[in-house]
């Protein structure tokens, strides 16, 4: 099995240093050479629409009289709550990551929870869930690469394997707080555990904060090619940020839903997550999903080693009457091969083949601005045919143009750099 590790992320880190300092320009202080209104294979926002896009208008409410989601820089307590690390070390309280999770949410405390995880590799699933307080879970390494979170989990398996894979000595067992989350899953009478079960870490935590850590789906090139949803981490939580945090995976690796606790997608909520400095690896619809995402000065690398063809970064679900869905700004994106990655499709969730409905069905919306773009992506196409109905891509480029025109895909760029972006 080829699985991921640090060194191949440090040398993927260390490699696009690299190339940075042979440049005599870097590709962000380069001119960007977008603009409006662009093609119908590549929509570029005027200055005027890209106004409507930025972080605040992303964390409004779905209630107008309430106000935007500001959410403040992560701060941690000279003393945590909790320490995970080895057993016999001095101020440890917990030896596994969801012993502690279960502890804090159990206290039933009014304030934060804080978990503190020593460095070191820690096996198998975390299960975060609602509840009326929030946690924060944070590193204590000198880097995210020193504390890491893995499992190898596919959504094809069976639920029997899964079963086992999931909860070998018990660790979700009635009564305990998770235990809702691993028995969606378990008791389902399907042939396979399927995408949304398929998670290293999932979070139902509203106010969920996560920092200076690494999480992995470690399934990596076994899956081979065709459909093999392995997700690092999936959250439905509200108000959810990480910060300085590592998720690696293949496919579907970062996975944002509005699901309730019965683990079904509704026709309403919009989770909101902040996600900065972090870095992202994956190979097909790497950040799927529902809600309201904003990634600040993060990297996404899409890499092509199982697949050996063109990826997608993102794939939105975003529902028809929501304005908002991904948005990236002052990031960086790098894809393996030569010119055929596509930063994104459209997942119109629930529809077969020619089967999109303007006005029912999912019309995925995101925003890529003031990034950057290297040569490993399609120039004339970046934008995919969307997931499921394999309705073609198509950009509204109309001189007076609705931004939110359902009959045209809200998948959109704005004064972006490099030579993926000319």
């Amino acid at each position: 099995m080829n699985r991921f590790s640090v060194s191949r992320l440090a040398l993927a880190l260390a490699l696009g240093s690299t190339l940075a300092a042979c440049s005599s320009t870097p590709p962000e202080l380069q001119p960007s050479t977008q603009q409006a209104p662009g093609t119908a294979s590549r929509p570029v926002l005027s200055p005027e629409e890209a106004q409507n896009y930025t972080q605040q208008r992303y964390f409004s409410a779905l209630d107008p009289q309430k106000a935007p989601w500001t959410p403040a820089t992560i701060t941690l307590p000279q003393h945590p709550d909790f320490v995970v690390g080895p057993a016999g070390v001095a101020g440890v309280t917990h030896t596994t990551l969801q012993a502690a999770v279960d502890a804090a949410i159990q206290k039933h405390a009014a304030s934060r929870q804080y978990i503190a995880i020593m460095p070191g590799t820690y096996e198998g699933t975390l299960y975060i869930p609602a509840t009326s307080n929030s946690v924060t879970l944070y590193g204590l390494g000198n880097s995210p690469e020193e504390v890491k979170i893995t499992s190898a989990l596919d959504a094809g398996q069976d639920p029997n394997t899964w079963r086992h894979t999931v909860n070998p000595s018990g660790k979700y067992m009635p009564g305990k707080p998770a235990w809702y989350m691993f028995d969606s899953c378990q008791r389902q009478q399907t042939a396979s555990i399927g995408v949304m079960c398929s998670a290293v870490v999932w979070s139902q935590n509203s106010g969920l904060q996560m920092q200076n850590l690494t999480i992995a789906n470690t399934h990596g090139d076994a899956s081979g090619e065709g459909d093999h949803p392995a997700v690092a981490l999936r959250t439905d939580g509200d108000k959810t940020q990480l910060n300085h945090v590592n998720i690696l995976g293949r496919q579907n690796t970062l996975l944002f839903t509005n699901s309730d606790v019965q683990n079904k997608m509704r026709n309403g909520g919009q989770p909101r997550t902040l996600v900065t400095n972090s870095y992202i690896e994956g190979d097909v619809d790497m950040v799927a999903g529902r809600g309201a995402a904003v990634f600040d000065n993060t990297d996404f690398r899409l890499v092509d080693t199982r697949t050996n063809k063109e990826g997608y970064v993102f794939a939105p679900a975003t529902l028809p009457g929501i304005y908002y869905g991904f948005l990236a700004v002052n990031s960086r994106f790098v894809a393996s091969g030569d010119g055929v990655a596509q930063l994104g499709r459209a997942w119109d969730l629930g529809a077969g083949e020619n089967g999109y409905v303007a006005g029912q069905t999912a019309n995925g919306q995101v925003v890529i601005r003031d990034s950057v773009i290297n040569a490993g992506f399609n120039r004339e196409k970046p934008w995919g045919d969307a997931l499921g109905s394999k309705r073609p891509f198509s950009g509204n480029v109309a001189e007076q143009r609705d931004l939110n025109d359902l009959q045209s895909n809200r998948l959109w760029e704005y004064q972006n750099h490099g030579d993926g972006s000319k």
